[in-house]
C-alpha cells in the first residue's frame, strides 16, 4: 500500500486544520487545494503549468467566504473530511499503486483533484490553466507548459522532436516512445498498432519494453514520415489528454 510523503501529510493536516479554524462541519477540496498551494510538489507542478498562486489563494477565499451554505458551521473545533476530499485521496492511492510506485505526493493529489471535474475546485483550477494534460506532462518529462509554448514557435509542437532541416530531411530516424506513470498501458498499445501499424502481439511486446526499460522503439523510417509519426502520436495523446512522449532520434540507416 502506498504511503504519502511527508509534505503532503502536512498538507492534509493543514486542510484540516483550516477546515478547523473556520468551524466548518466539513473539510472540503477548498482546504485542500488551499494546502496544495505551499506543498512543494503541489506548487511545483503549479509552476509548470504557470499558475498565480497568490491569485489562485485569493480566489479560493472569496469563493468560500461567498458560499456560506456550502461551508456550513456546526460550532465544533473538529471536522470530518468530506465525501469529495475522501475521493480524491482514493483517486491519487490507486494511481499511485496500480503504477508501482510507493509514495503519493501533493503532485498526485492535484492531479486527482481536476477529475472533479463538475467541483467548483475543477473549475477554479481550469481558470487558472491548470489541465490534467499539461500537469501529468510536467510530473512525468519536467515539460513546462511555457516550454510548449516557446517550441510551438520555433515550429515544433513538442519538446523532444527537433524542426526538420534541409539537412535532416533525408536522412533516417528512430521514433521512440517514453514511458510515464499517468497514460494507460492500453492507450499505448492503441498507438502502437494505429499509427505504427504494429499487430496486438507486437504492440504489447513494445509497450512492455517500454513500460519496464522507460522507452522503446517503434521503427526507423525516412526522417520526414518519422517526424509526422511523432506529430500524429502527440496530437492523439494530447486529444486525449495523456503526456505521452514521443521522441525522434536521428540513425545512420534504415
Amino acid at each position: 500500500m502506498p504511503t504519502f510523503s511527508r509534505s503532503l501529510r502536512q498538507s492534509l493536516r493543514r486542510a484540516r486544520a483550516l477546515a478547523d479554524e473556520g468551524r466548518h462541519r466539513y473539510a472540503e477540496l477548498e482546504h485542500l487545494l488551499l494546502a496544495l498551494i505551499d506543498d512543494p510538489d503541489a506548487a511545483a507542478v503549479m509552476r509548470a503549468c504557470n499558475v498565480d498562486r497568490d491569485k489562485l489563494l485569493r480566489a479560493l477565499v472569496t469563493h468560500i467566504e461567498a458560499e456560506p451554505g456550502k461551508f456550513e458551521t456546526n460550532g465544533s473545533e473538529v471536522s470530518q473530511p468530506a465525501a469529495g476530499f475522501q475521493r480524491v485521496f482514493q483517486r491519487a492511492v490507486v494511481h499511485v499503486q496500480s503504477s508501482g510506485l510507493k509514495v503519493v505526493t501533493g503532485a498526485d493529489v492535484l492531479v486527482a483533484m481536476i477529475a472533479e471535474g463538475d467541483s467548483q475546485v475543477a473549475v477554479l483550477m481550469r481558470e487558472q490553466g491548470m489541465t490534467r494534460y499539461d500537469m501529468t506532462r510536467a510530473i512525468s518529462h519536467g515539460i513546462a507548459k511555457a516550454d510548449v509554448v516557446l517550441r510551438d514557435r520555433e515550429g515544433r509542437d513538442d519538446p523532444g522532436r527537433p524542426i526538420v532541416s534541409d539537412k535532416l530531411s533525408g536522412s533516417a530516424a528512430k521514433v521512440l516512445l517514453l514511458n510515464d506513470y499517468y497514460t494507460p498501458m492500453e492507450f499505448v498499445v492503441l498507438v502502437l498498432e494505429r499509427v505504427f501499424g504494429k499487430d496486438r502481439e507486437t504492440a504489447t511486446r513494445v509497450m512492455l519494453e517500454i513500460h519496464h526499460n522507460g522507452t522503446g522503439m517503434c521503427g526507423i523510417y525516412p526522417y520526414d514520415v518519422a517526424d509526422a509519426k511523432v506529430r500524429a502520436v502527440l496530437d492523439f495523446a494530447r486529444e486525449h489528454q495523456h503526456p505521452l512522449l514521443c521522441v525522434l532520434e536521428q540513425s545512420s540507416s534504415l
